[in-house]
């Protein structure tokens, strides 16, 4: 029991001491000024789209890319069909040519994964910029000239847009939602402390020099996003964060889609972080001091907790049942029970000192969403979402982790859809 407090403890000091590092963080480089480029600066760009059976998305994909506001002559979408069976390339055929003065260009290959899909659009590609985009994924007409700014400064090699969900609909969609939204928030905090270490693949963008200079997409990787975004940081460049630029993505619509989803994702976290485990030093300054280091004692402290709180609940659920029958507790009465609870535990979970950490934590939320309501504006569906995020994440977190972990210890395999 002392282990368990220990950690429970250690995990809410933890938070509150990274948390309030990030705000302070945030709050004292907010007002820098960035090194941006002016429109008559602009490069010339090269969006790639590698695609795989996405029949139903991707003509919105390329509707929503192409109505971009960006000087002409200067952008091109180069779309890499990887062995579509269905009739994606019948549809990305409609687009091919010249449309409101950018060029889209085709290409076909044999399937092979988004790694080499994207290798082959590197080789093909005219722009000094390169952008990943998936195939689900919808753009505000602002946001590739927002994110190409911030290359002005030379070593920044990577900017990220700001990932949101398209319209969440279910109950587990708006739990992603409140998800994404905070993450606005952490992901411009990193940026000031130069510890981004995941780019969305879903839209991101990068200079070609580096791919050029590095190598292409590692071919197989499950996350190639994160691992290129660690090669960045590993070779001691900057990845930026374009908070006005808004890219709108789709959420797993059911559970098991989801933990298949975030299986991959935090697998690849594991084998990557592994692979740059050198980056967890003084070398990378506060990534490697600070961020990257927390970022792992705060899931082993969660998958802790997690497994501690599932067989306690088990043992206390049977003490309560033993309880109730040695005094021969009348469980039809309403008013008995509803005495109970009031008695023995809500005054037990109020005067509990872990509430505090879940104030501060509900806290913290809320002014994450309120910093994403002012870059985004109106955010449908984030009351719900906040109090389903409120009560689960840390629950579904926990799962997540021991799930990828056991596929990680008995090395089963993890494929990217």
């Amino acid at each position: 029991m002392k282990f368990i407090e220990i950690v429970l403890y250690a995990s809410i000091y933890l938070g509150i001491v990274a948390t309030i590092f990030y705000i302070l963080s945030f709050l004292e480089n907010m007002k820098i000024k960035k090194k941006l480029f002016r429109d008559d600066e602009l490069p010339v760009v090269s969006i790639m789209i590698p695609v795989h059976n996405e029949e139903k998305s991707i003509e919105s994909t390329l509707k929503s890319i192409l109505k971009s506001e960006y000087p002409e002559g200067k952008f091109e979408v180069v779309v890499v069909n990887d062995g579509s069976t269905d009739k994606t390339l019948e549809k990305i055929k409609k687009f091919e040519g010249k449309i409101n003065g950018k060029s889209v260009r085709i290409f076909s290959k044999k399937q092979g994964g988004k790694g080499s899909a994207l290798n082959l659009a590197l080789k093909k590609v005219k722009g000094e910029i390169v952008f990943s985009m998936d195939a689900d994924t919808l753009v505000e007409k602002q946001s590739v000239k927002n994110m190409i700014r911030y290359f002005k400064e030379e070593k920044v090699m990577c900017v990220s847009p700001a990932m949101s969900l398209y319209k969440p609909e279910n109950a587990l969609e708006k739990f992603q939602y409140i998800e994404y939204l905070t993450g606005l928030f952490l992901r411009k905090a990193f940026s000031f402390l130069n510890s981004i270490n995941v780019t969305p693949g879903a839209f991101s963008a990068y200079r070609k020099s580096f791919f050029d200079k590095y190598g292409g997409y590692e071919e197989g990787n499950i996350t190639e996003d994160l691992e290129v975004s660690l090669r960045i940081q590993y070779n001691n460049y900057i990845i930026e964060n374009c908070i006005e630029a808004p890219v709108y993505t789709t959420a797993p619509k059911t559970f098991m889609h989801l933990l298949k989803q975030r299986r991959r994702w935090y697998v690849g976290l594991m084998r990557n972080s592994w692979e740059y485990r050198k980056m967890f030093s003084p070398k990378y300054g506060d990534m490697g001091l600070f961020v990257m280091p927390t970022a792992f004692l705060s899931i082993v402290f969660c998958i802790i907790v997690t497994i501690y709180l599932f067989f306690k609940t088990l043992f206390d659920v049977k003490d309560e049942i033993l309880f109730f029958n040695s005094i021969n507790f009348d469980f039809p009465s309403t008013l008995n029970l509803n005495i109970y609870f009031f008695e023995k535990w809500f005054l037990l979970f109020v005067t509990n000192p872990v509430v505090i950490f879940i104030g501060f934590f509900m806290i913290i939320i809320l002014f994450s969403l309120y910093y994403a309501s002012r870059k985004l504006g109106k955010l449908p569906g984030a009351f719900l979402g906040f109090f389903l995020f409120f009560i689960f994440f840390s629950v579904l977190f926990g799962i997540w982790w021991i799930v990828s972990i056991f596929y990680i210890i008995f090395k089963k395999t993890v494929i990217w859809k």
